[in-house]
């Protein structure tokens, strides 16, 4: 799918050979499962596209250079450029200025592509933004999110507006509560010191979860078109209310503490459990938890809708809540529904039953060659298509959401602090008292 005429070219500090950059890219590179027969020749044409140049990320000269070899390479070609910044957001203000200032393409689109941490906090935020909008327009910035270019998140949208019977069920009549769940059964894998300046919440919960929580909750938009999608997104995150302290349940694991790069008596929290509420009259009143931690007990990360009982209580007294979807995202996609069933035999037992839609099952050929979520959001990219990557205004939006809270909880006269736990197991007993709460369900 990528176009017919491209060329990838590394840059870095680092001083590499060609065929040195080759051999690391060697190492990660593989070929779908649909083309394993004719795999070796695809790699050898992939990699022939492969070139490298080192520099300084501030040196305009530099980068002057990198324009020069890429003007060689497109032949006096109308060629496109996409440049991916895989670097700490320290230097995005210098390579952004060094890009616009020597290398931008003059004859076709330059598009610049950014990772997270998008900063720590609304004011670091703020000052990164600042520095993308000197040298670059919003249209060519892509904010990338790799969680909303999973295969199951992008069909939630679908799940929610092309079935009728969820579109209507889709609102607090129905439903009790909402759970969006990351669980890792690892702790930091060596990259304690980087994971220590930033935790949990920030790493995972305010963007990975904040955008599944969009996704789950926002109107219908107009259409598939990024600004239609933009705008939905972010009227329903201008919508939550505000979070503090009180509303969240933070933890470590033990051990942590003793792990290479991190600080005598750390308070970053490896887990964090959160509940937050909508302000709008389709979700009033309905507990959404977001939920993240590392070495717990399950690896997994999935979404359940928890639907009220309903009438069905004089027919199945005893359950608290009645039909369920779970919507798992990782691993081995699945989409499953929860329904009460008559137990087989004479008697008029009851019971809760799954209906399972394994995507390796009902997508037997597709689901074996699944794209990588970077995959298709790199594509997306050259495409020009931004529905899958995150606005200036959401991130805005998100930061002024959880700044407060994140101030509150890393004050040393804090309310919260983290709870130790056990690695493998479900994480601080505290986040089930939380849930009991707001009466939402208790994690199994």
């Amino acid at each position: 799918m990528l176009p017919q005429r491209f060329h990838i070219v590394g840059y870095a500090r680092k001083q590499l050979d060609l065929e040195g950059w080759r051999s690391n890219i060697l190492l990660n590179l593989g070929c779908r499962v649909l083309d394993q027969k004719d795999c070796a020749t695809k790699m050898e044409e992939f990699i022939e596209r492969l070139s490298y140049m080192s520099g300084q990320y501030d040196s305009a000269a530099d980068f002057a250079k990198l324009d020069a070899y890429l003007e060689d390479l497109e032949d006096g070609q109308p060629t496109g450029r996409l440049f991916y910044l895989a670097i700490p957001p320290n230097v995005f203000g210098a390579a952004m200025g060094s890009i616009k200032a020597s290398a931008i393409a003059k004859n076709a689109w330059t598009r610049v592509v950014v990772e997270k941490p998008f900063g720590r906090d609304t004011e670091s935020y703020m000052e990164l933004r600042d520095q993308c909008a000197e040298h670059f327009q919003e249209e060519q910035l892509y904010r990338i999110d790799h969680y909303v270019g999973k295969e199951v998140v992008q069909n939630m949208v679908v799940l929610r507006f092309a079935n009728f019977i969820f579109e209507q069920l889709w609102c607090k009549e129905n439903i009790r509560d909402m759970h969006i769940i990351f669980e890792e059964n690892f702790g930091t894998e060596g990259r304690a010191g980087y994971f220590d300046q930033f935790g949990i919440i920030r790493d995972i919960m305010q963007n990975h979860l904040l955008q599944v929580l969009a996704y789950l909750t926002m109107e219908r938009p107009k259409s598939l078109h990024a600004a239609d999608i933009n705008r939905v997104k972010t009227k329903l995150l201008s919508e939550i209310m505000p979070l503090k302290a009180r509303d969240f349940v933070v933890g470590q694991y033990e051990g942590y503490r003793e792990e290479e790069g991190v600080p005598e008596g750390s308070v970053t929290p490896t887990f964090a459990a959160c509940v937050m509420y909508i302000n709008n009259q389709q979700w009033e009143g309905v507990p959404f938890f977001l939920t993240a931690g590392k070495n717990l007990h399950n690896r997994k990360a999935e979404v359940r809708v928890r639907f009220k009982k309903g009438h069905s209580m004089d027919f199945f007294p005893g359950e608290e809540v009645g039909n369920e979807i779970i919507i798992r995202i990782q691993p081995d996609e699945a989409v499953s529904l929860r329904v009460v069933n008559k137990v087989p035999g004479l008697a008029k037992d009851l019971a809760y039953t799954s209906l399972d839609l394994l995507y390796k099952d009902a997508f037997e050929k597709e689901s074996k060659d699944i794209a990588d979520a970077y995959e298709r959001l790199i594509l997306d990219a050259i495409h020009g298509e931004k529905s899958l990557f995150v606005h200036d205004e959401q991130l805005r939006i998100s930061w002024e959401l959880f700044t407060p809270a994140l101030k509150e909880l890393e004050s040393k006269d804090s309310p919260v602090k983290p709870v130790l736990y056990t690695p493998g197991t479900k994480g601080p007993p505290e986040a089930d008292d939380l849930r009991r709460i707001h009466r939402a369900m208790v994690e199994p």
